[in-house]
């Protein structure tokens, strides 16, 4: 075993959950992306570049994440009432901690949980079909139709909740709508739609698809953060470190002002 391994191990045992997603993925960065020496001296971010442009997503999965373990340390009757709390919430929110629940021994809380998921999952299903129709029917384009249907594929599928093959379904379903936009104007597509479709096509093993929308970004938005950020996404699921590195450092030479997504991964890498 390497001493790589070892100290992972150690680390393991010796810190809590949340400490050990953060030190994993650190590793797993590292591991990735300097299999040689790479010069990262440069990648410094003065504070006045960093923007909130959108809320970033890591205070939900914090929450997520704190469900999730919620559910699995505690015993049954604190489960069935913390799976009744996550199902008062806003449940399109909290499909992946619902979709945890289902494994507990507990049997009320896992019927609790397949009812929520059976029921929520129906509707999104039924949404989404007569939203699609919608949109293949109508002349000119139904724009309203289309961002509500992106926007709901995208709030659901990116809880992971579909076998793989239903998953791919909706990818293929979003990028049909992103390029039915496109053609029909590129500027009916917002900036964050090109980072959703080349996240979603990696994760589903189609780069290629992925660097179109990647060319695309940066032909119609050209120096912006989504532009950057699509390159960012693919490189990494490329294993292409070099030119992940090489965008990192354009990114900081320009003027572009960061989101706190953005500079938590710089901070990661620095």
């Amino acid at each position: 075993m390497s001493e790589d391994v070892i100290i992972l191990l150690l680390i393991i045992l010796a810190i809590p959950v949340t400490i050990i997603v953060y030190y994993a993925l650190a590793f797993f960065f590292r591991k990735l992306f300097f299999r040689k020496p790479v010069d990262l001296s440069d990648v410094v971010f003065s504070k006045d570049r960093i923007e909130q442009i959108e809320k970033s997503d890591m205070e939900q999965e914090r929450s997520i994440v704190a469900d999730q373990e919620a559910v699995a340390v505690s015993d049954y009757h604190n489960q069935r009432e913390l799976m009744m709390n996550i199902i008062r919430k806003d449940i399109k929110k909290s499909l992946g901690s619902i979709t945890y629940a289902l494994n507990s021994e507990d049997s009320e809380t896992s019927h609790y949980a397949a009812a929520a998921l059976r029921d929520e999952l129906g509707e999104f299903r039924n949404s989404t079909h007569k939203l699609y129709q919608t949109i293949k029917d109508s002349k000119p384009l139904d724009l309203d139709a289309c961002n509500e249907l992106v926007n709901l594929i995208y709030d659901t599928i990116s809880q992971d909740v579909f076998r793989q093959s239903e998953q791919k379904s909706y990818v293929w379903m979003m990028e049909e709508v992103f390029t039915r936009m496109y053609e029909y104007d590129p500027k009916t597509l917002q900036d964050h739609y090109y980072e959703w479709i080349v996240c979603f096509l990696m994760s589903i093993g189609f780069p290629e698809d992925a660097y179109k929308w990647c060319e695309r970004a940066e032909k119609e938005i050209g120096e912006r953060l989504s532009s950057y950020k699509c390159y960012l996404r693919y490189y990494y699921g490329m294993d292409d470190g070099e030119n992940f590195i090489k965008t990192m450092s354009e990114l900081k030479k320009s003027d572009i002002k960061i989101d706190q997504d953005t500079l938590e991964i710089f901070r990661l890498f620095s």
